[in-house]
């Protein structure tokens, strides 16, 4: 299920009920973000929320049951995400850092380095990287080298770690930003 990103206002929220959402907006800091994301749920649940953290401190939706959430910030904006489906997100500034070439995988590295744009190429791998480590838990503690991408085409991709379950990614190009969700569907 392909999801709906969103880059106004919530008040002009036009959502199906049923896709996942992925709202950017301006983000208020660390620490300031559940207020959003509370706001976000309770626009697509309907109702009233309450937000939790999980053992590793991620934000997750206490109430109302069934609901899945994911945030991530970087650059003056923040990605919240929330489905009845284990949501990731990532976000990630364009810059002129080099591509850390020992995070990607032989097949990887070299599709990367004959893209039109490698800087850009090796940004959105990482993003699908970082957002499906989210999916699996704790993303400090997984090495990217092991997570391996596969692009579908210039939005969709897969991402899966050894024999784990493949999580579904779509990433967009902000012009500022590579932004990517991903699911387990």
């Amino acid at each position: 299920m392909t999801p709906v990103w969103h880059d106004a206002p919530l008040d002009r929220l036009d959502w199906n009920g049923a896709s996942p959402m992925v709202w950017r907006t301006e983000d208020p800091g660390r620490g300031r973000r559940a207020p959003l994301a509370e706001a976000l749920v309770a626009r697509l649940a309907g109702g009233p929320v309450r937000l939790a953290r999980s053992a590793m401190g991620a934000p997750q939706v206490a109430s109302p049951p069934g609901w899945y959430l994911g945030i991530a910030g970087r650059g003056g904006a923040c990605l919240i995400a929330a489905a009845r489906h284990p949501i990731a997100v990532d976000r990630e500034t364009i810059d002129d850092a080099p591509p850390l070439w020992d995070m990607l995988t032989p097949p990887e590295a070299r599709d990367v380095r004959a893209a039109p744009d490698p800087s850009r190429a090796w940004l959105r791998r990482w993003t699908i990287k970082e957002a499906h480590a989210k999916l699996i838990g704790d993303p400090r503690r997984i090495a990217a080298e092991t997570i391996e991408t596969r692009l579908i085409d210039g939005q969709e991709a897969t991402a899966r770690r050894g024999n784990e379950q493949a999580s579904h990614c779509w990433t967009r190009d902000a012009g500022v930003s590579i932004e990517t969700v991903a699911l387990w569907l």
